[in-house]
C-alpha cells in the first residue's frame, strides 16, 4: 500500500528541518532577526514530525505481517538494514569534518572519540547525553528513533485500538513531563547544560510524540472513532494540565521543561488524519514526495552541506536595508543548500539506501527459507 501522503509529509519535515538548521546557522542578518526567530521555533519540530510518522508507519508494517510465519526479530533486521548503512557512511565522514574543523589529525579525534564511535555504530548513543550528539550533528533524532524500535513489537501487542492509544499518549505525555520537570530542578542537572539539554532529547521526553503517531494510525488504517468519555476526559485534562503549568505554574516553578514540540506532535496527528482523507495537491505532490523518499539521507547529509557552503557564501546575497530584504536573503540561502541536498541525498538514495535494503530483504527471505526444514523437522 502506497501512502503519497505520507512521504510528503517527510518531505515537509526534512524541508522543516533544514530551515531551522539554516536559522541556527544565521543566514540572515541580526539586525532585521526578530521574524526569522519567531518562524524558527515552530520549524525546530521536524524531527517530530518525523518521529509520529514513524509510529504510524511502523505500526502499519506490524499490522500486515501479524498473520504472517515470520521469527519476532525479523522486525529488528528490517530495521537495521534500513537506517544502519546509511548512518555508517555518514559517522566517518564527519569524523573527517569533525578533524578539519579542529585542526587535528583523524587519528586523534578517532582516539578521543572512541567510546562515542563505539555507541554511535551499536546505535545506542540515544542512552547517553555525552555521546547522543558526539559524532553525527542531529544524530539523537535516530538514536531515540531506535530506542523506540525496541519498544515496537511489544507496543503493538499492548496498544490494540484507539482509546488504548489515546491513553498511551496522554500518560507518556504527563509521565515524560513531569519527570523531566523534577530531573531539571536537580541542582546537578541545572549545572550541566549536556544534561539539560539531553532531558529534551531522551525518550522519556519524546515517546509522547510516538504516541500521536499511533493515534493516527488507528483513526485513518482501523477506521476507528469511538473515544470513551473517560478516555477523553482523561486526555483532555493532561493537555490542560500541561497548558496551565506553562502559564500560572511558571511563576511557581521556573525552568519547567518547553512544550512547543508535544503540542506540535499532537497537530501532526490531526494533519496525517486530515492528509490522509484529504490528500491536497499543495502539499502532496510531486516534489514532496520525492524530497520524502530521500529524506533520511538528506537528514544526515545537509549537516555537511549546510558546513562546507557556511564557508563559501557571502552573508548578503542581495543588498539587506530591511526585514522584507533579509527574509528575502534568507530563503535565498535555503534554496541554495536545499537543491544540493536534495541532489546528493538522491545519490546516496541510490547507492547506498536502496541496495542496504535489498541485501536485507534477501537476507531476511534466506533466513526464512533455512528456518522452513527446520519446522517441518520439528513437526515430525
Amino acid at each position: 500500500m502506497k501512502l503519497d501522503y505520507i512521504d510528503a509529509l517527510r518531505g515537509m519535515a526534512i524541508l522543516s528541518v533544514i530551515w531551522f538548521h539554516c536559522h541556527l546557522e544565521h543566514f540572515s542578518n541580526t539586525t532585521f532577526y526578530s521574524l526569522m526567530d519567531t518562524l524558527g521555533s515552530p520549524a525546530a519540530i521536524g524531527v517530530q514530525l518525523f518521529y509520529a510518522l514513524s509510529a504510524f508507519t511502523l505500526f502499519l508494517s506490524q499490522d500486515r505481517r501479524k498473520g504472517a510465519d515470520i521469527q519476532k526479530t525479523d522486525f529488528f533486521y528490517r530495521r537495521l538494514f534500513r537506517i544502519a548503512p546509511m548512518y555508517y557512511v555518514a559517522i566517518p565522514y564527519y569524523l573527517w569534518q569533525m578533524a578539519y574543523f579542529y585542526s587535528q589529525p583523524l587519528s586523534s579525534v578517532i582516539r578521543y572519540n572512541a567510546y562515542g564511535i563505539m555507541a554511535n555504530m551499536l546505535l545506542l548513543h540515544g542512552l547517553s547525553p555525552v555521546w547522543i550528539n558526539s559524532i553525527i550533528p542531529g544524530g539523537w533524532s535516530v538514536g531515540i528513533e531506535v530506542l523506540f524500535y525496541a519498544m515496537v513489537p511489544f507496543l503493538f501487542t499492548r496498544i490494540t485500538n484507539l482509546n488504548r492509544a489515546i491513553l498511551f499518549t496522554a500518560l507518556t505525555l504527563l509521565g515524560g513531563f513531569v519527570l523531566t520537570s523534577v530531573l531539571l530542578h536537580v541542582p546537578a542537572i541545572q549545572n550541566s547544560q549536556l544534561l539539560v539539554e539531553y532531558l529534551f532529547y531522551y525518550l522519556p521526553y519524546q515517546l509522547p510524540v510516538f504516541g500521536c503517531g499511533i493515534v493516527a494510525y488507528y483513526v485513518v488504517i482501523r477506521k476507528e472513532r469511538c473515544v470513551r468519555p473517560w478516555v477523553t476526559g482523561f486526555a483532555v485534562s493532561v493537555v490542560a494540565f500541561l497548558i496551565l503549568s506553562k502559564t500560572v505554574g511558571q511563576t511557581v516553578l521556573p525552568n519547567l521543561p518547553h512544550t512547543l514540540h508535544l503540542f506540535g506532535s499532537i497537530g501532526f496527528a490531526v494533519l496525517i488524519i486530515v492528509l490522509a482523507k484529504w490528500p491536497s495537491q499543495l502539499l502532496v505532490n510531486r516534489v514532496t514526495r520525492y524530497i520524502g523518499k530521500v529524506s533520511y539521507s538528506a537528514y544526515l547529509t545537509h549537516f555537511g552541506i549546510l558546513y562546507w557552503l557556511n564557508k563559501v557564501l557571502p552573508k548578503a546575497l542581495i543588498p539587506v536595508t530591511s526585514t522584507l530584504t533579509n527574509v528575502i536573503n534568507f530563503h535565498l540561502k535555503f534554496v541554495l543548500i536545499l537543491v544540493p541536498t536534495v541532489l546528493f541525498s538522491s545519490i546516496t538514495y541510490r547507492l547506498i539506501e536502496e541496495p542496504a535494503q535489498q541485501v536485507g530483504k534477501r537476507f531476511l527471505r534466506r533466513r526464512k527459507d533455512r528456518a522452513l526444514p527446520a519446522a517441518v523437522e520439528i513437526n515430525q
